[in-house]
């Protein structure tokens, strides 16, 4: 495989495709409700929605990668290692970036409301308040239950620990069909959503160790842009999202990983190192448009297209987000990794 570092590139430019896809969708929306109501378009508002699938490509590429990165025969599994690295890459920067989100929105004159409990639960990423300060966090309890489970389960070994966690998250999924989840942390752990970091992960395992040829890779992708488009005309909620967007994403990673072996547009090199700022996107970007809304109605932009303020918008976000990364994310990350290896 093409591997940037120790990280595979195609994965990295999904990771990319996934965050900025959402970008689109919430730029466009908060463009068309806030700035050019009037100028809205309905077909253009369902074709952005489509960008809520940047979700679904998340949660099989995290499946993906914490068997890729939990698969190395010279390096037993370490629950308490694997908390650590989880807990270091996920709650430090978003931590800071809620703190943002506190203050800017207070400064600008939309502050916060919450209990103590719900303000605790919400930088915990507990499933009942996750989203309460960043939207787009609900999906972050999906990602640290999932975590969770699968520290737990790789502690049996790989192969038997995905047999585990494969049959605990079935019956969770298969009783959410008969029970009615009574909040949203049964809600959860019973929700399909579950099925698509299981696909996720047996795509890594998989591939790992079979050689798949090039044509396969080409189909799945290609299948996967046939599905996605056939999930556009039927409409989004004709199906459950894990199944109609859930099946093309992951179909959409295994032919990615499988072509790596095979081929390597220069694009996907190119712009594979924005992935490592993806996590960064997709906490901030609801902060900065909101930011850019504010300062296009100060500078009397609303009379722009739509969709070039939606292109404007999400290419600032991408820059701004990236460069986050470089000057703030990254060299935080890399202490803090520093600093847990000696506790």
């Amino acid at each position: 495989m093409a591997v940037q570092g120790s990280k595979i590139q195609s994965i990295q430019f999904l990771r990319f495709v996934a965050a900025t896809l959402v970008v689109l969708f919430h730029a466009h929306l908060a463009i068309s409700t806030s700035l050019s109501p009037e100028s809205a378009i309905d077909a253009d508002l369902y074709l952005f929605g489509f960008g809520a699938v940047g979700v679904h490509i998340f949660f099989v590429i995290s499946g993906y990668i914490m068997v890729l990165t939990n698969s190395r025969p010279d390096r037993p599994f370490s629950a308490r290692q694997f908390y650590k690295k989880r807990l270091i890459r996920i709650y430090p920067i978003y931590w800071l970036i809620a703190a943002l989100y506190l203050v800017i929105n207070t400064v600008m004159g939309s502050p916060y409301e919450f209990t103590a409990y719900e303000l605790l639960s919400s930088l915990l990423l507990l499933p009942d308040n996750a989203p309460l300060i960043i939207g787009p966090a609900w999906t972050l309890a999906y990602e640290m239950y999932f975590y969770l489970i699968f520290g737990i389960a790789m502690i049996f070994g790989l192969l038997r620990g995905l047999i585990l966690l494969s049959l605990f998250f079935t019956i969770s999924m298969a009783l959410g069909l008969f029970v009615r989840p009574e909040n949203a942390f049964t809600g959860l752990m019973t929700n399909s959503l579950l099925a698509e970091f299981l696909i996720g992960a047996w795509i890594a395992w998989v591939t790992l160790r079979v050689k798949f040829p090039g044509w396969l890779g080409y189909l799945s992708v290609a299948g996967s842009v046939i599905l996605y488009a056939g999930g556009i005309v039927i409409g989004y909620e004709s199906l459950p999202s894990a199944l109609i967007w859930g099946v093309p994403s992951a179909m959409l990673v295994f032919g990615a990983v499988v072509l790596e072996r095979h081929v390597q547009p220069a694009f996907v090199t190119q712009l594979s190192p924005l992935g490592d700022s993806s996590y960064t996107l997709y906490l901030a970007h609801i902060l900065l448009i909101t930011i850019l809304i504010a300062l296009a109605q100060v500078v009397q932009l609303t009379m722009l297209p739509i969709l070039l303020m939606t292109a404007v918008f999400t290419v600032i976000c991408v820059l701004f987000s990236h460069w986050f990364h470089l000057q703030v994310e990254a060299p935080m990350t890399a202490r803090l990794t520093t600093w847990s290896k000696r506790v």
